[in-house]
């Protein structure tokens, strides 16, 4: 695995960016989440830590908990995640 680190500041990162954009229940979407992260650090990449999606690094640690919701369109899901405490 990763060096821990390494994996400490990504933690801090993911967990603060969430922390910028939760709404009054913790939970930010997905979305605006990997947005606000390339914003912080423009050369982040999932990938360098071996994950080709956002939502399979964020799953990966078990301080954050994420919820998939339906929306009107058939078939299409939002990601939201949230800091547990």
């Amino acid at each position: 695995s990763f060096p821990t680190r390494r994996s400490s500041d990504l933690f801090k990162l993911i967990k603060t960016t969430i922390n910028d954009l939760a709404d009054e229940n913790g939970w930010a979407f997905l979305g605006d989440v990997g947005n606000l992260i390339l914003k912080k650090q423009p050369n982040f990449d999932s990938r360098v830590y071996g994950f080709s999606k956002l939502s399979q690094l964020i799953r990966s640690f078990p301080q954050f908990e994420m919820d998939k919701r339906e929306t009107d369109k058939s078939g299409i899901k939002l990601i939201y995640i949230r800091n547990k405490d």
